[in-house]
């Protein structure tokens, strides 16, 4: 009886695994400041449904989503929709906001906000090795490349 038990109790345990990624209502992300001339301010809405972009850049100083005014096109939000679906349950369960090393070299700053569950998160991370955590690295990859190849 016992062993039953403990088995029951094991299988329950290691059953109930958590979930790697959260389901956010929406994600906003882009580049804060960069190394290019043609500005590299650029910020873009993302939900179920569409990708926008904000033309003003606005948004970073008044957090305002009508900004988001200019809708991209289907090919754009077909290239982006995966990424609402890649934020890992970390990033949320932790105070930590900014993940900057003020000593390297990258002049590259990215951002990245979610709403869920009527809480807001945001992270601003320049993606150098010493500063980005194991667990923040593929999602700031993937925030890069998928900013990149909207452009």
């Amino acid at each position: 009886m016992r062993t039953i038990c403990i088995i029951l109790i094991s299988a329950l345990l290691f059953s109930c695994k958590k979930e790697a990624f959260v389901q956010p209502e929406y994600i906003i992300f882009g580049a804060i400041q960069g190394d290019c001339a043609d500005g590299c301010r650029f910020v873009y809405y993302l939900d179920d449904t569409k990708l926008t972009q904000d033309p003003t850049v606005k948004y970073f100083s008044t957090g305002n989503l009508a900004n988001f005014s200019t809708t991209l096109s289907n090919d754009k939000f077909l290239l982006a929709k995966d990424l609402i679906n890649k934020v890992p349950t970390a990033l949320t369960q932790t105070n930590r906001t900014l993940f900057i090393d003020l000593n390297a070299s990258n002049p590259n700053l990215w951002y990245a906000e979610i709403k869920m569950n009527g809480r807001t998160f945001s992270w601003t991370f320049d993606n150098s090795p010493s500063s980005t955590p194991s667990y923040l690295k593929p999602f700031a990859d993937e925030v890069i490349a998928v900013s990149n190849s909207i452009r």
